[in-house]
């Protein structure tokens, strides 16, 4: 089952939304150093991002102005929408987790829940899988990417 909302409304309430808050980040963005051209400083991605926030933001306002008013967009209920919210409840537990267990044990644990809500499969292929994936990552961020992450109480 789904629910109809007005399809112009949420362009425009997202667009909204997120040129305010790239906004934001390109204002917090900008005290931080800049660097030179030969070694950029911490203000590099931020930037980056923030622009590409603000662009994509403006770009969904502008289709929401342009957008038929009839146009209706189909929202989950029931069974589809507790599972959304899962999915959602996971995120922002992984990321308040993340700092204090660190990116092996969080991401692991991320990893296992979100496929446990999404799927059927059985436990032990849930943590063989989700060991990979995290291992991969880490080896990704921490040796490839040289990005470090936080590590936890479990590897000081």
């Amino acid at each position: 089952m789904t629910a109809a909302v007005q399809k112009r409304k949420g362009y425009l309430a997202i667009g909204g939304l997120g040129t305010f808050f790239a906004a934001g980040y390109l204002g917090l963005s900008f005290q931080l150093p800049l660097g030179q051209m030969r070694q950029p400083g911490a203000a590099l991605f931020p930037l980056m991002a923030g622009v590409l926030l603000l662009a994509g933001s403006l770009a969904a306002i502008r289709e929401g102005w342009k957008m038929d008013r009839t146009d209706a967009a189909q929202f989950p209920v029931g069974a589809d929408l507790a599972r959304l919210l899962a999915v959602v409840a996971l995120l922002l537990g992984y990321f308040v987790l993340l700092p204090w267990l660190g990116q092996l044990a969080s991401s692991t644990l991320f990893c296992v829940l979100l496929m446990r809500t999404l799927s059927s499969l059985s436990w032990p292929r849930l943590i063989l899988y989700s060991v990979i994936m995290t291992g991969t990552l880490y080896v990704a961020f921490i040796y490839v990417l040289k990005v470090p992450m936080p590590r936890g109480p479990f590897f000081v």
